[in-house]
């Protein structure tokens, strides 16, 4: 049973060896700064500026609306009936529900349209990412956002992404 142990022993060896030697190759990168040197992204930062301005165009208009409505009732409070007063003031509310309630929905359109925008962007980034990693052997790679510890032996591999998706 002990000459079986140690011929194990001398025969696992090299493997023990060779897993020592080989380096483990670890890389890191700021993906947030890279997504943002990616051409495309002027692009939507541009299409959700105008959407944008569209929704406050709208919101301006019934916020407008509901001012013209609000001293058309100061102006005729004092010589209106009080079914009338009620009706006014209702018609007041309803529109300064629907002002708020617009407000929210376009800031959730917008922010639906932003992620339907970036989608393929960071998809393409995450690709790149991956081929990167294949390409060069990294084992693992790193958000430097996330990173809690980055040794001198680290690779940025910052470079040779912005090489793979023609960044200047």
């Amino acid at each position: 049973m002990y000459k079986k142990l140690i011929a194990l022993l001398f025969l696992a060896m090299p493997a023990f060896g060779m897993a020592q030697n080989t380096q483990i190759k670890l890389g890191y990168l700021d993906v947030q700064t890279l997504f943002l040197a990616m051409p495309e992204v002027s692009q939507i930062e541009t299409s959700l500026k105008d959407l944008a301005a569209q929704h406050e165009g709208e919101i301006k208009r019934m916020e407008d609306e509901y001012n013209r409505k609000l001293t058309e009732y100061k102006d005729g409070e004092a010589k209106w009936d009080e079914a009338i007063k009620k009706n006014r003031m209702e018609e007041i509310q309803m529109l300064q529900m629907k002002v708020q309630q617009y407000y929210q929905s376009a800031q959730t359109l917008l922010q639906q349209k932003q992620e339907e925008l970036q989608a393929p962007i960071r998809e393409k980034l995450r690709k790149a990412i991956e081929e990167v990693g294949a390409e060069n052997g990294f084992l693992y790679i790193y958000d430097l956002n996330t990173l809690l510890y980055k040794s001198g032996d680290a690779i940025d591999v910052t470079p040779l992404l912005k090489k793979k998706l023609n960044i200047k």
